[in-house]
């Protein structure tokens, strides 16, 4: 690494952005620091979210730079998966194992809500910053995003929206932006990067919100399903005083839905109104958790979706976490790889010129890629035949969960997973 230390801009402080600005702050081949910059375009930290979970090589990766104990102390409680009837009596249950790496089916050991898994990382930030004796570090800013940006043979000119950080020019830009990502648009201007092209919709949309926990709410985490793709999700919370509860619409078909998407950008009390139309009366403890929606007031909706974009890498610009790969059930996990990744291959730089930067950032894309590719891909008929249309199907998703259940079957499904993940090591970078 040169002696000039590295000035790298990261959009987005979620998990992906938060873990890099950390891991290049922290990496131990790093002799010169970086100077980060890392916005964020909510003007105050999100701590609310949903549970995330951490697995495969995600784990090995909290490992290795000694997050492990601290974000498996934020577990959320949960003990696993409860299937509920139509009149809210339990007819299966996907026990989670509580072994250390034999995670179950149901549901991981890192089981995390965002906003807690987030809080880790900004703590860890804080305290690098303060441990510092060259005077490098993370500089956080929250309300501004980046209005343009221009990449040349000495860096990325970068213009913000909000005023909150001077134009000025970066060696490396990093888009950690989210599925909907502004900045993803900028680095790839070819039209495959735009939202609308890369995002594959699956029909799905989900409103999650906080609620009290009351004596019938539970451990587990608990599914109660309806005709016309509907499910109400209800899991605990690590503080026992409140539980998260997600109202899930899965449409008929993977595509996207105009008067959603149009529900979406209305804001959120046509949000709510929506969920509520759908969701009224249809049986056990449904209207008690709408009316606490309408009071809730960490409420969120969006829509679920797949992004795949052809590159990662741009010269000096990369897009990592859900603005280059969104997906479901590794997401997380992901977030971190990426993380992890991209620090190593920059801490073997001897320089910070763009030849070295883009070769680092295109080693990062060529370790990930494979793994993506054969992780990524979703099951068939899914999200749809999880979420039926009809009363009928319903009923044919309740016996096989039943079965499911009986034969322990998502065991069998959790251990051929985990032979593959172990399949796929993570490289060496010095931790």
């Amino acid at each position: 690494m040169a002696q000039k230390p590295l000035k790298v801009l990261i959009s987005g402080a979620g998990v992906a952005g938060s873990s890099l600005a950390l891991m290049l702050a922290r990496h131990p081949k790093l002799t010169t620091k970086p100077i980060v910059t890392l916005i964020e375009r909510s003007p105050v930290p999100r701590t609310t979210g949903q549970a995330i979970d951490i697995r495969g090589p995600g784990v090995g990766v909290i490992r290795k730079i000694g997050l492990e104990e601290k974000i498996r102390e934020k577990h959320t409680t949960e003990k696993g998966i409860s299937i509920l009837g139509r009149q809210g009596k339990e007819i299966a249950r996907l026990d989670a194992t509580g072994e250390t790496d034999n995670q179950s089916f149901a549901t991981s050991e890192y089981e995390v809500l965002r906003g807690e898994l987030v809080q880790v990382l900004m703590d860890e930030i804080q305290l690098t910053k303060e441990a510092s004796s060259s005077g490098n570090g993370v500089y956080t800013v929250y309300g501004e995003m980046i209005e343009s940006l221009k990449q040349d043979d000495d860096g990325v000119m970068v213009n913000f929206a909000n005023g909150k950080v001077d134009a000025q020019k970066f060696d490396m830009v990093i888009a950690a932006d989210g599925m909907g990502s502004k900045t993803r648009s900028m680095i790839f201007t070819d039209k495959a990067y735009q939202s609308t092209e890369c995002t594959a919709s699956l029909g799905w949309y989900i409103g999650y919100f906080s609620a009290p926990r009351q004596e019938f709410d539970s451990d587990y985490w608990r599914w109660y399903h309806a005709p016309g793709g509907l499910c109400i999700h209800v899991r605990p919370h690590r503080n026992k005083q409140t539980v998260g509860v997600y109202l899930s619409v899965v449409n008929s078909e993977r595509r996207r839905y105009p008067e959603y998407d149009e529900i979406l950008a209305q804001g959120v009390e046509a949000q709510k109104a929506l969920l509520r139309k759908r969701f009224q009366d249809i049986g056990w403890k449904t209207n008690h958790y709408l009316d606490e929606m309408d009071r809730a007031d960490d409420f969120y909706m969006q829509q679920t979706a797949q992004v795949r974009t052809p590159k990662w890498t741009n010269g000096r610009s990369a897009i990592i976490g859900d603005a280059a790969h969104c997906t479901m059930g590794i997401g997380t996990s992901l977030a971190f790889m990426d993380a992890y990744i991209i620090s190593g291959e920059l801490s073997k730089m001897e320089s910070n010129s763009s030849e070295e930067i883009a070769a680092a950032l295109e080693r990062y894309e060529s370790v990930l890629r494979g793994y993506y590719e054969k992780n990524s891909k979703m099951p068939a008929g899914f999200p749809q035949l999880a979420n039926p249309q009809t009363q009928t199907g319903v009923a044919v998703l309740h016996t096989v969960m039943k079965v499911m259940n009986v034969l322990k079957l998502d065991k069998l499904m959790q251990g051929a997973f985990d032979q593959d993940e172990k399949s796929w090591k993570l490289p060496e970078y010095g931790w």
